[in-house]
C-alpha cells in the first residue's frame, strides 16, 4: 500500500539502495503491454517465481483504467523489517508492500502469503497505485497532485476487489457513530496507522459510492485532467461536477442515514484483513 509520506518520497528510491542492494538477480517480464524488471534475492527462487506468476495473473485488470504506460521495477524485500527499511516506515506490522510511479517494493510472499490469491491481491492492489500515478502524471509531476487517500486507496481496493476484508457499511456507520468529532476524511493519513481496517473499509465504500453513482468515467476523467496539469481537487471537480468535499459530504451522509440498506447491500462483520492490504 502506498501510506502517508507518499507526496514526500522523492528521495526514497536513493534510500531504498542500501536495505536492497542485495537484490542482485533481475528477470524481466511483459505481460500483455506492461513491463517489469523483478528483482530479487539469487537464492528467493519460489519467491521470484510467485511474483511474477502474479503479475501475470493480476494484469489484465488494470486495462479498466487505461493500462501501465510506464515500465514498474519491482522489488522483492526478503523480510519484513527490510521493507520497512527500505521505505523508511517503522511500526506497520501489517505493511506488505509500498507503491510510487514506476516501482514496487514488495516483501517476499513466503513470509506472509498463504495462497496465490493472497499474492494476487496484493500485486493488483500495488500496481493499480503505479497506474494511478502514472495515468495522473510524468515522473516529475505525479508526486505533486495531492491525490487523497481515500481517492488511492478506494481505487486499489476497489480494484483488487478486497472488499471482504475490510468492515461493512453498517460497521463503519456504528464507528463513526461512536467517534463524532473524528474527521475520517481529512485526517484519514494519521488514522491509518491506529484504525486501518476502517479507514481503509472507508476508502472502498467511498469509491464504490462514486462508480455507482457517476461510473469509470469519474475516475478516468479525473485522471486525464491531472495529467493534463490540474492538481486533484481541480480534476475531480471537473471530471464529476461536483467538489471533492461535497462528495465526501454526500457520502458521510450516506452512511449516517443508512441510505446502503436500500441497496440491498450485506451487513456483517468483517472477514479478517488481508496482510499488507492495503
Amino acid at each position: 500500500m502506498t501510506c502517508r509520506g507518499v507526496f514526500v518520497v522523492a528521495a526514497l528510491s536513493a534510500g531504498c539502495a542500501g536495505p536492497l542492494a542485495n537484490l542482485t538477480h533481475r528477470t524481466g517480464v511483459q505481460a500483455g503491454e506492461a513491463r517489469f524488471l523483478v528483482a530479487s534475492l539469487p537464492t528467493a527462487a519460489d519467491d521470484e517465481a510467485r511474483v511474477r506468476g502474479g503479475l501475470a495473473r493480476v494484469t489484465p485488470a488494470l486495462a479498466r483504467w487505461g493500462g501501465l504506460p510506464v515500465p514498474v521495477t519491482v522489488q522483492i524485500a526478503p523480510t519484513h523489517e527490510a521493507l520497512e527499511r527500505a521505505v523508511h516506515r517503522r511500526g506497520f506490522e501489517w505493511l506488505r508492500a509500498w507503491a510510487q510511479y514506476d516501482e514496487l517494493i514488495i516483501q517476499a510472499p513466503g513470509t506472509w502469503a498463504g495462497t496465490d490469491r493472497d499474492v494476487d491481491e496484493l500485486v493488483l492492489h500495488e500496481l493499480t497505485h503505479c497506474l494511478l500515478f502514472q495515468q495522473s502524471g510524468s515522473a516529475k509531476t505525479w508526486a505533486s497532485k495531492q491525490i487523497p487517500l481515500w481517492f488511492r486507496e478506494g481505487l486499489a481496493t476497489v480494484t483488487a476487489d478486497q472488499g471482504r476484508s475490510f468492515p461493512s457499511l453498517e460497521d463503519l456507520a456504528s464507528w463513526l457513530e461512536r467517534r463524532p468529532a473524528v474527521d475520517v476524511f481529512g485526517d484519514s493519513e494519521r488514522l491509518s496507522r491506529e484504525a486501518y481496517g476502517h479507514v481503509y473499509g472507508l476508502s472502498f465504500h467511498a469509491m464504490r459510492f462514486l462508480l455507482r453513482r457517476l461510473g469509470d468515467q469519474a475516475v478516468t476523467g479525473t485522471m486525464v485532467a491531472m495529467k493534463a496539469g490540474l492538481d486533484f481537487e481541480a480534476a475531480f471537480e471537473r471530471a464529476t461536477g461536483g467538489t471533492a468535499q461535497q462528495f465526501q459530504t454526500d457520502f458521510l451522509t450516506f452512511l449516517k442515514l443508512r441510505g446502503f440498506r436500500g441497496f440491498g447491500l450485506k451487513r456483517g462483520r468483517p472477514r479478517g484483513l488481508v496482510p499488507g492490504r492495503p
